[in-house]
């Protein structure tokens, strides 16, 4: 969001805003707020962004609310009552959002977008700051209280200023590049090209001026997404754009930064599902190798009345030992026919202690076989809700469905929870997340994405006559088929029907056959104290079948 992009915004968020009052503000991130407005028609959602080098814009899109909002989105919710007016300061990246009280007296909410972090502020009437969203006690105070002051700004000639001075800066600009580093404001690299590009077809600049001039005096701005020599620039004018490489079009300003922000977002979204998904990968690997040394282990220890027979034949035969023997020969009555049997002894011991070693071998390996019973149920169960988290993690289709899965991990104390009341969102409701669909035959099927959604088909959701579905032997959504009263009368097209979706938002989604596990509901059972996601089945068939998914 270049400096001009941020005079163009202002001037089309004016127009379309002004007059309009504020419904309701929301904090949907530490720096990030949406002011929601009712113009008497239609609901309104201003995006103010003071994150990095921050942002504004009307966005199309719905923004869940944290659970507590935090001091300074309670604060503009009591305080302002109806946008008056949007000004953009003229040499800076700051904008003033001028608003109306309860009693009509008058707020500023401020917008500074520089530097590594924003800021939004509150003054009052006499220009002192109420409050704001980080407190800043340095050269330049920003604390409430004190009166707000613009930052030192370099001089420099306003695009808008008289014509005679602003061309005389243009023309002595050889190139863009020199164009881009004269001392105007707003400028951009993408301007600076699209003014050469309007002087090479034998445009002057003042004529040029003049069309930008009148273009954000009208407020009749183009939204432009250009490309040039391997650059791409925001622009809010028709300039120079038989010379671009590519002109991409869109309805308004908003909707221009709202896809080039979305589009640069998708690297943060990317680098949240890497994250997520590298940590469960590395936790499985941890898993599968605690596997390997309890079963390890198990074999080791799998014979325990074999030590017992040990220390039994060591009583019996302790007239043939003396201390210091380091292992002795003796008949093995326990079998048939009778076999000598060469036992290992510690020398150190006497024949008695020798004896009463093996018999403790033999009750420690009698417990640890139940332990490690359990250990290995414990451990495979982990590996399974793993597995299920990350086909979620594949199957996330944006921000939400890796918040959900985010939550997952932080509530199994494998992240670190988010701190903050923003940190405090609820987890979204899991029958707002199924996907549905219908059968040939009319029955509904419902089935989750991800651990949360997948425990609410088999436990809330699918009844005792229903018909239940899951992948056999891989992770994979729990599907339900609604059966009603008609549990014994469901054809054998729409129970394969519901099992290619069973197959198909599974990890065997990309193979030509998938076999799917066809159970009734009273057979599934979620094991106590199991994960969220993890059931056993007492009785089930299966079928083959290929994979299919919504809309494909």
């Amino acid at each position: 969001m270049d400096s001009l992009i941020f005079q163009a915004i202002a001037v089309e968020l004016n127009q379309k805003l002004a007059n309009n009052r504020l419904d309701r503000v929301i904090q949907i991130t530490a720096g990030t707020l949406i002011l929601r407005f009712w113009t008497g028609r239609e609901k309104l959602h201003l995006l103010l962004k003071a994150d990095g080098q921050g942002a504004f814009y009307h966005t199309r899109q719905t923004h869940p609310a944290p659970a507590s909002p935090p001091r300074f989105c309670q604060l503009l919710r009591a305080r302002l009552r109806r946008l008056l007016g949007v000004q953009p300061e003229p040499l800076d990246r700051i904008v003033h959002f001028i608003f109306a009280g309860p009693d009509n007296e008058r707020y500023d909410l401020i917008l500074e977008a520089f530097g590594a972090q924003g800021n939004l502020i509150l003054t009052d009437d006499t220009g002192r700051i109420v409050d704001l969203l980080r407190r800043v006690d340095g050269s330049r105070k920003l604390l409430p209280g004190e009166s707000y002051l613009l930052p030192e700004q370099k001089e420099r000639l306003s695009l808008f200023a008289a014509r005679a001075d602003v061309v005389s800066l243009l023309d002595t600009a050889v190139d863009s590049k020199a164009m881009a580093r004269a001392d105007i404001a707003p400028m951009s690299p993408v301007l600076a090209q699209a003014i050469c590009n309007e002087r090479t077809e034998g445009r002057s600049s003042d004529a040029i001026l003049e069309s930008i001039q009148e273009t954000f005096s009208a407020g009749t701005f183009a939204a432009l997404r250009v490309a040039w020599d391997g650059q791409t620039g925001l622009l809010p004018l028709s300039l120079g754009l038989n010379a671009f490489e590519k002109v991409e079009r869109f309805v308004d300003l908003s909707e221009l930064l709202e896809t080039s922000m979305a589009e640069e977002g998708q690297e943060s979204v990317k680098d949240l599902t890497d994250r997520l998904t590298n940590l469960v990968t590395r936790q499985c690997k941890k898993l599968k190798k605690r596997l390997e040394n309890i079963a390890r282990e198990s074999d080791r220890q799998s014979d325990p009345e074999k030590l017992r027979i040990t220390g039994d034949l060591l009583l019996a035969n302790l007239h043939n030992i003396k201390r210091g023997d380091e292992s002795v020969e003796v008949d093995d009555y326990y079998q048939s026919p009778v076999v000598q049997l060469k036992i290992i002894l510690d020398s150190k011991l006497l024949p008695q202690e020798n004896a009463e070693r093996y018999f403790k071998r033999y009750r420690k390996a009698k417990r640890a076989g139940a332990h490690h019973k359990r250990r290995l149920h414990e451990t495979s169960q982990e590996i399974d809700w793993l597995e299920q988290v990350e086909l979620a993690l594949d199957e996330a289709e944006g921000g939400e469905d890796l918040y959900q899965v985010q939550l997952e991990l932080e509530s199994a104390g494998l992240l670190k929870k988010t701190k903050g009341q923003l940190g405090k969102r609820k987890a979204v409701s899991p029958e707002d997340q199924l996907h549905q669909a219908v059968t040939p035959g009319g029955f509904k099927l419902f089935w989750g994405k991800n651990s949360r959604t997948n425990d609410y088909v088999s436990r809330r959701l699918t009844g005792p006559n229903d018909l239940w579905f899951h992948t056999h032997g891989m992770p994979g959504g729990h599907l339900v088929l609604k059966c009603g009263d008609e549990s014994g009368q469901v054809p054998e097209e729409d129970v394969l029907f519901a099992a290619s979706f069973a197959a198909g938002y599974s990890k065997g989604k990309d193979a030509s056959k998938v076999e799917v596990i066809v159970a009734q509901g009273r057979d599934v059972k979620k094991p106590k104290g199991a994960k969220p996601g993890l059931v056993t089945v007492n009785s089930y068939r299966t079928v083959m079948v290929a994979p299919s998914r919504l809309n494909e």
